[in-house]
């Protein structure tokens, strides 16, 4: 008989949610005025998971999942469905060109259609980072 997983979390983001973001960025109106951004903003729709961590960067909590929306040298901007009270995390990419994880300070968070969306600051890449089942031994 299969096993069911239905009882873990997922760790890729829901298709409601994955199609949320990219219809948003798919609809993003460039911005024409001053811009106050020092690095330019990308566009995408990425899932990731996201870890919360406490003042040493050692995890604290499940690792969640959430869709990166916009991306600059800096920051991070995320979406995702349950609220989330984290100010530190480290967010493990799944298309890793900058890296495989980023340590990141919340700058904000608020509701986003039926969603939320935060914005971090990146504060460190990291080369690695203890997961799960790294946790556990």
């Amino acid at each position: 008989m299969p096993t069911s997983i239905a009882s873990t979390p997922s760790l890729w983001p829901s298709s409601a949610l994955l199609s949320f973001v990219q219809r948003q960025v798919a609809q993003d109106e460039r911005f024409h005025g001053d811009e106050r951004r020092k690095e330019p903003r990308i566009l995408l729709a990425m899932p990731v998971v996201v870890h919360g961590v406490d003042e040493s960067i050692a995890p604290d909590g499940e690792p969640r999942a959430m869709v990166v929306r916009d991306y600059s040298a800096r920051g991070l901007g995320l979406v995702y469905e349950h609220p989330f009270q984290h100010p530190r995390i480290v967010v493990q990419l799944t298309y890793p060109a900058e890296g495989k994880y980023l340590a990141a300070e919340v700058r904000w968070s608020k509701p986003l259609g039926p969603f939320y969306h935060l914005g971090c600051e990146i504060v460190a890449h990291l080369d690695r980072f203890p997961d799960r089942d790294s946790r556990a031994s």
